[in-house]
């Protein structure tokens, strides 16, 4: 039974550890700081929803690092920066922010 138990717990350990940016249809932007408010924002016809720290859009890119830059160009810097098949890593954050340093 104890073999189970930790089993059990291991398996809960990794499905909580899969980050939630990467699950999911779409595209998730996440930045440092709040929005004011609620808004719908729209770039290339694509509609981005944003409140709290992070913006999403239903639609998936197959060129996020592309998307990512004409949203930080619009909104403000990018923390970070999924689709729903993979994570943007710290460089190409860095170049998707590159207009605003």
């Amino acid at each position: 039974m104890t073999r189970v138990t930790s089993l059990l717990a291991a398996v809960a350990v990794l499905v909580t550890a899969v980050p939630a940016m990467a699950q999911g249809a779409g595209l998730r932007a996440e930045f440092a700081a709040p929005f004011a408010r609620s808004e719908t924002v729209i770039i290339d016809g694509r509609q981005w929803s944003c409140s709290g720290t992070s913006c999403t859009s239903a639609s998936d890119d197959p060129r996020p690092a592309i998307a990512c830059r004409k949203l930080a160009r619009k909104v403000g810097p990018v923390a970070r920066f999924a689709s729903s098949k993979a994570e943007l890593d710290a460089a190409a954050i860095a170049a998707c922010n590159q207009d605003h340093n």
